[in-house]
């Protein structure tokens, strides 16, 4: 098949016909695997959370994305919720809500405030529990550098040393 490939590349071979003896004599394979191999059930697992909807028992399911928070009464209650991380920091523009991870449509991670639409605070840097000990108000960040984590205000010009 490798070769076959290269050919292709090199313009020597048609790549359909290539495919198709492939898949001549792979199909017996995949339908004998298909046949012969147990079905896989994956379980749903128990959350110790009722549902805000019915109260019924929230378990822990698998979708294509990740897991999530389901109502066990499926279909009939199609209540879900995002699994969140919270990181036991307060909120600093709302002070109501809770600091909570999420991920971008990129995966890449990002915080914001649990109380979201309500409250649209968000940052790419980790919030510090603390406030900024130099202008009093402002939140302190953890930012990532080459060199390790730097906590620094979002406002003016504080810095602490650099842990690795």
């Amino acid at each position: 098949m490798e070769n076959d490939l290269d050919e292709i590349e090199h313009g020597k071979m048609q790549w359909i016909k290539v495919i198709d003896e492939f898949y001549k004599q792979f199909e017996p394979h995949v339908k004998r695997a298909d046949e012969e191999m147990e079905k896989i059930e994956i379980k749903d697992e128990p959350a110790g959370i009722d549902c805000d909807v019915c109260g019924a028992p929230m378990v822990y399911k698998m979708g294509k994305y990740g897991k999530f928070l389901a109502c066990s009464r499926f279909p009939e209650c199609r209540n879900t919720k995002a699994i969140v991380k919270e990181i036991g920091v307060t909120c600093p523009k709302c002070r109501e809500g809770q600091v909570i991870e999420r991920k971008s449509k990129k995966n890449r991670i990002f915080y914001g405030c649990n109380r979201y639409p309500d409250c649209d605070y968000v940052s790419w840097d980790k919030p510090v529990e603390r406030p900024c000990p130099k202008c009093g108000e402002h939140a302190l960040v953890e930012k990532k550098l080459k060199k390790g984590v730097q906590v620094q205000c979002t406002n003016c010009d504080y810095k602490e040393e650099t842990q690795k």
